[in-house]
């Protein structure tokens, strides 16, 4: 049986953030200005089908399929390929508070702008104007200026991921990403769902952060950065 993570971006669409997301048969895509991230059911040519007239001609979309499914290229151009581990948190060994989690502060949106320029600059992965709407962003302030952040987005029932992690190189080494990524973490344990996250196989240095916490690689794969023809 295939596991819930296996094809989390159409679980995420169709459970937890159906209410952002727009859905044509099996096939499914959430809202342009919020992710980039489409998915289907199944991987067949049909519902690729489905999912090619869902999204409008030029719109940017991220995609996680198999390697042995070939997308035709009348119909999308692969811009690049990201080479990522899902991880999960499956050894609770974390203790959610650290001395920066005084300084946490809920994040909305009138601090979209400093978000924006933060994800602009350390580039944790795609963050667009309302991407806030995933909901359970937090960060950390200092002179006014958004240091480091991270909140929640996909919502597979019964999990929830973590992203967004990101500090300004300006305070990186005081601990604040962790204390806030803990945080955002809490919540979703206090709520019974199961913290999972993304991140790029060459990131050695956030591996071993999230693996101090308690995360482990589930699986090694491929996010897609495509363009619709």
């Amino acid at each position: 049986m295939e596991h819930v993570l296996d094809n989390m971006i159409w679980n995420a669409i169709t459970t937890g953030n159906i209410s952002i997301a727009d859905q044509k048969d099996n096939a499914g895509v959430y809202k342009e200005n919020i992710a980039p991230f489409a998915s289907v059911k199944e991987w067949n040519e049909i519902n690729v089908n489905q999912l090619h007239s869902l999204i409008p001609p030029g719109r940017r979309i991220a995609m996680a399929y198999p390697e042995n499914f070939h997308l035709h290229t009348d119909q999308w151009l692969i811009l690049q390929q990201m080479d990522c581990y899902q991880m999960v948190y499956e050894n609770p060994i974390a203790q959610f508070t650290t001395t920066a989690s005084t300084l946490i502060t809920r994040l909305n949106e009138t601090h979209v702008p400093q978000m924006l320029e933060l994800t602009a600059l350390t580039k944790p992965g795609p963050f667009f104007e309302k991407t806030i709407l995933f909901d359970n962003y937090f960060g950390i302030f200092q002179n006014g200026q958004l240091a480091a952040m991270a909140g929640q987005r996909m919502h597979p029932v019964p999990y929830m991921e973590v992203s967004a992690v990101c500090t300004h190189p300006d305070f990186r080494g005081k601990g604040y990403a962790k204390a806030i990524m803990l945080h955002v973490m809490k919540i979703i344990l206090d709520n019974s769902f199961i913290p999972f996250l993304h991140v790029l196989a060459e990131n050695t240095s956030a591996i071993t952060l999230y693996e101090s916490i308690g995360f482990i690689k589930r699986k090694r794969f491929y996010i897609s950065a495509i363009k619709r023809i």
